[in-house]
């Protein structure tokens, strides 16, 4: 919905506020009342314990609930029925898909429970199941699914393959540490055993070592076998060399001698073809696949990489011709010649790289295996192989839990579809999952495939759909909820309208789950409609940033008025059916933006105006100035001796040299790789005193961060680093003050996550690799800002983390902002029980990413489509040659170091850091100011449920409003 819009006139983001009247189904005006539906798989009502007389607790249901219809509702509601009606509680299984909902549903069982007992008769039957079930509450399994296998694996090792100690679900750093371990191993024992077969990839212009990305995606689905389609034989591409070399003779000669403009892409790629030609005369398939690369680089089968004006010379017909080579010439030789070679050499060389691979795939399973530590993953393997393969445990395990009740399953892995019905199955012998029928009552499955993020966790709406048939098949029954108890109605019908269509569209029948008009609850009575709209002016270019800095700054006055009453009368009027009766709440607003790009203008916005704010889901650690800081300095301490890293301590903002500095500190023959040691006094006697003690400082400073690496843990050391160095009070109090929550919240963000790897068990050095990780972008984590955990601050955050939240008052914002998917690099046919995982960019050993799109998926013959990418084509890299250590520092090179923007500056007006004069660094204990105060607090006003929700309008005249950038 926040997708690119017109913008030649103005940019449109609606807002939607929800109101409080009370539930009125007589408006409804959906034909289909779930209310019978409700009572068949379990009544509830808040206050009350409605009657059993059409509850069905021996009927299998799989229920489609829509937004806003309360699934985890149904699911308690459920189990409480089922307690009444003499279920014992600990007969129960509820099966979350994460840890805090599975807290959340714990909660809402244990207060449904205590408020039906309050309305039952004291004494009577139900009421004494009732209260024996609250007594005994804790024998009830409710978490996640994971969680539930660990368990299960546990009780049965042995029988599971397993040591008993096993350590369940690694985390992500966890696994890419064991997986690279594997990796690693793998290669050499086919160095050592097999080394042909490193010979053998090294033909094809593979590097081994390059392989490890597609290794990765392999590990990602060992239950599947890769799909392989592929001549026997090396490919014979001497036809298609010599075509394109004729054509290449002739394209060359009528280039134009002079090139004003420069060479366009087709040129510089047709020269580099002649070098190839020159010098390695195509002896080798991998070097003729290279060849033929190059002219797939510039050109698709229907328009070439060809810039006309750069054909201008003195050849009349040149660029006219140069017009056909576009269109006709180059597009032609690669339709016809080029792609159909170059399919079977991908083709070909996919096989070899799969042979090659695969087996280090069932390396890591048994490394695994042996320490004993599974993945989260592996947990569900092992869990469906000790029920399909062991009728005996099975049967067990069902007489342990014989209620399974399943919730968010529009989430779940097909795995975990297989191990319900080994759960649930009448026969205990029956192999295949599909063929399983669950005993009567005992799966109870809750979920909205519309809401199902396809490829999360595995997740797939052709199992969803196929669980519900077999329910279905089996006796049970599929069921819908409609009611929406969350939104106004007004919010509702826009959804229909705005999605009915798209959901429902015939081409995508069997790709898009069919939609369900919402039956809203909360109606509006004829009041003012909770959509509301904020413009956002013409800007000039259709730049995007600016145009996402237009619109935070009028959502940030918008947030300022409501605060301040000062909006309009039917939003501040004080009565329940306004927006803000009461007065609003900072933590009524809640900002989602379509991509997280943007996610820093809307929050230094909103900081510019006051408004305290949190930030979900912009991964933004590794942005961090202070975290960037504090990685040179460590990585200095912990390696001294590493003249780069010393340059890097020396020129960041922590100390704040300059080039001129460092190059006269070399001149006076000061070191770099020495830095555990005092600076000799020759050296100190040959340079300025300010400059020497700007030294001597760092120095000092950098072996007391030494001393406390060696003598405390990694997050107490941290801590005290920060404190001696004012860090955290630096970032408080930057130049601009409205970055200072933002900055501050990211060093303190920066503590947590090395207590969180150090109580893994990390050291020193594990802990600097994995903060060196979140500066490279190579792991994302979230900053944080001083508000962040606040009750009472605007919530902003990109839309994918807002799945399950709600808010008074929701803005749809960054309108102009578009994205695309990633790249496919994969495709499931579990029917076949096949991953398609063919050799595109993202696989590490490609050197460059692709323009061009469909070089994916396989096309016919099993090679990859399109431009995707082929081993041949890649420059082998070397691995293992060292950077030059030696550091060349220009003379008089002006420059404005970082230290200026962590650090306030210092007494005497002096900025930190300055021109290219040298910058003190912080002494242990001193400080550049005060910790910062905490930011006042208002108490929230009573107010009642609220809800929004924010859409951007398209223009009238429906033109495209230019790119935006």
């Amino acid at each position: 919905m926040c997708s690119r819009q017109n913008l030649s006139k103005r940019t449109h983001v609606w807002i939607s506020v929800r109101k409080v009247p009370q539930p009125d189904p007589v408006h409804s005006t959906n034909p289909y009342d779930d209310t019978a539906v409700r009572g068949r798989i379990g009544p509830w009502e808040e206050d009350d314990a409605p009657d059993l007389s059409r509850f069905e607790e021996d009927t299998n249901f799989f229920v489609r609930a829509a937004a806003g219809s309360g699934k985890t509702t149904a699911l308690a509601a459920r189990m409480i029925a089922l307690v009444r009606s003499g279920v014992p509680v600990d007969d129960l299984t509820a099966i979350t898909f994460t840890r805090k909902a599975a807290g959340e549903m714990s909660t809402r069982f244990y207060e449904g429970l205590r408020r039906t007992q309050a309305a039952l008769p004291e004494g009577s039957p139900q009421w004494t199941r009732v209260h024996r079930a609250l007594n005994n509450a804790q024998q009830t399994f409710i978490g996640t699914v994971h969680a539930f296998c660990a368990r299960l694996l546990r009780e049965r090792p042995i029988a599971a393959d397993l040591p008993p100690g096993f350590t369940a679900g690694l985390d992500d750093r966890e696994e890419r540490e064991l997986r690279e371990r594997a990796w690693q191993r793998y290669l050499q024992t086919v160095r050592a055993d097999r080394p042909e077969q490193i010979e053998a990839l090294t033909a094809l212009g593979i590097e081994p070592d390059d392989l490890e990305q597609y290794f990765e995606r392999l590990c990602a689905h060992p239950e599947l076998d890769p799909y392989v389609n592929a001549p026997d034989s090396v490919p014979d591409l001497d036809a298609a060399v010599a075509e394109a070399r004729a054509r290449l003779d002739n394209w060359q000669a009528r280039r134009p001698d002079d090139l004003p403009d420069g060479r366009d892409e087709s040129m510089s790629a047709f020269d580099k073809a002649e070098k190839m030609l020159a010098h390695t005369g195509m002896e080798t398939p991998a070097q003729q696949a290279a060849f033929l690369e190059l002219f797939a680089d510039v050109s698709d089968e229907e328009s070439a990489d060809v810039t006309l004006k750069c054909w201008r010379g003195s050849q009349t017909d040149a660029y006219d011709w140069a017009r056909s080579l576009r269109d006709e010439h180059l597009p032609a030789l690669v339709r016809e010649v080029v792609q159909p070679a170059l399919r079977q050499w991908r083709a070909y060389v996919h096989r070899e790289v799969v042979a090659f691979v695969e087996p280090a795939v069932d390396v890591f399973a048994e490394l695994r295996r042996e320490e004993g530590r599974l993945t989260f993953h592996d947990l569900l393997i092992r869990t469906r192989n000790l029920l399909r393969d062991h009728p005996r445990i099975r049967t067990a395990i069902q007489e342990r839990h014989p209620r399974l009740l399943v919730d968010e399953f529009q989430d779940t892995d097909p795995l975990q579809a297989e191990i319900l019905f080994y759960l649930t199955s009448q026969d205990p012998t029956e192999t295949t999952w599909t063929d399983c029928r669950p005993l009567p009552g005992s799966l109870f499955i809750v979920g909205d495939d519309k809401q199902s993020i396809y490829r999360f966790r595995r997740a797939d709406m052709d199992v969803f759909e196929s669980v519900g048939r077999l329910i279905e098949a089996s006796g049970g029954e599929a069921v819908t909820l409609t009611k929406n108890f969350r939104s106004l109605d007004v919010l509702c019908d826009w959804c229909d309208e705005a999605f009915d269509s798209i959901f429902d569209d015939p081409t995508l029948e069997d790709l898009q789950a069919p939609y369900t008009p919402f039956d809203p609850q909360r109606t509006t009575d004829g009041m003012e409609s909770g959509l509301q709209r904020i413009d956002v002016g013409k800007v000039s270019g259709n730049w995007g940033s600016d145009i996402a800095q237009a619109d935070a700054t009028r959502i940030a006055r918008f947030i300022r008025a409501a605060r301040a009453g000062a909006l309009d009368d039917h939003m501040d009027r004080n009565d329940e059916a306004a927006a803000f009766a009461g007065g609003a709440d900072y933590s009524d607003f809640l900002l989602l933006t379509r991509t997280k790009s943007r996610l820093s203008v809307y929050a230094e916005t909103l900081a510019e105006h006051g408004i305290p704010y949190t930030v979900t889901g912009s991964e933004d650690l590794g942005d961090a100035a202070e975290l960037k800081a504090l990685v040179d300095l460590l990585t200095c301490a912990l390696r001294p001796d590493d003249a780069v890293a010393c340059v890097a301590y020396l020129k960041g903002p922590l100390v704040g040299a300059s080039d001129d500095a460092l190059y006269r500190f070399a001149q006076a023959g000061g070191t770099f790789d020495r830095m555990h040691e005092p600076i000799p006094a020759p050296v100190r006697n040959a340079l300025d005193a300010e400059v020497a003690e700007m030294f001597v400082e760092a120095f000092e400073h950098l072996r007391a961060v030494r001393t406390a690496l060696r003598e405390r843990r990694p997050p107490v050391a941290l801590e005290q680093i920060i404190d001696d160095l004012g860090v955290l009070a630096g970032a408080a109090h930057p130049p601009d003050p409205s970055e200072g929550s933002l900055r501050a919240g990211r060093v303190l963000r920066t503590v947590t996550y090395v207590q969180s790897l150090a109580a893994q068990g990390l050291s020193w050095a594990e802990v600097l690799e994995e903060l060196q990780r979140v500066v490279d972008g190579e792991e994302d984590v979230d900053g944080m800002t001083l508000e962040t955990g606040s009750e009472d601050a605007v919530r902003v955050m990109n839309v994918h983390q807002a799945k399950g939240l709600e808010a008074p008052v929701v803005f749809l914002a960054d309108p102009y902002s578009r994205s695309s998917g990633p790249p496919v690099r994969r495709h499931l046919r579990r029917d076949a029980g096949e991953l398609v995982a063919p050799i595109v960019q993202g696989s590490g050993y490609l050197g460059r990413a692709r323009r061009r799109p469909g070089g994916g998926l396989p096309g016919p013959g099993g090679a990859p489509r399109g431009g995707g990418g082929t081993a041949a084509a890649v420059r082998s890299r070397h691995p293992g040659e060292e950077p030059p250590r030696r550091v060349d520092l220009p003379g008089k090179a002006r420059r404005r170091p970082l230290g200026a923007a962590l650090f306030p500056p210092r007494r005497g007006g002096r900025p930190g850091a300055g021109g290219t004069g040298p910058r003190r660094p912080l002494r242990p204990g001193r400080r550049p100011g005060p910790a910062p105060e905490a930011s006042p607090r208002q108490a929230p006003g009573p107010h009642s449920r609220r809800g929004a929700a924010v859409v951007p309008e398209r223009d009238r005249d429906g033109r495209q409003g230019g790119p935006p950038r």
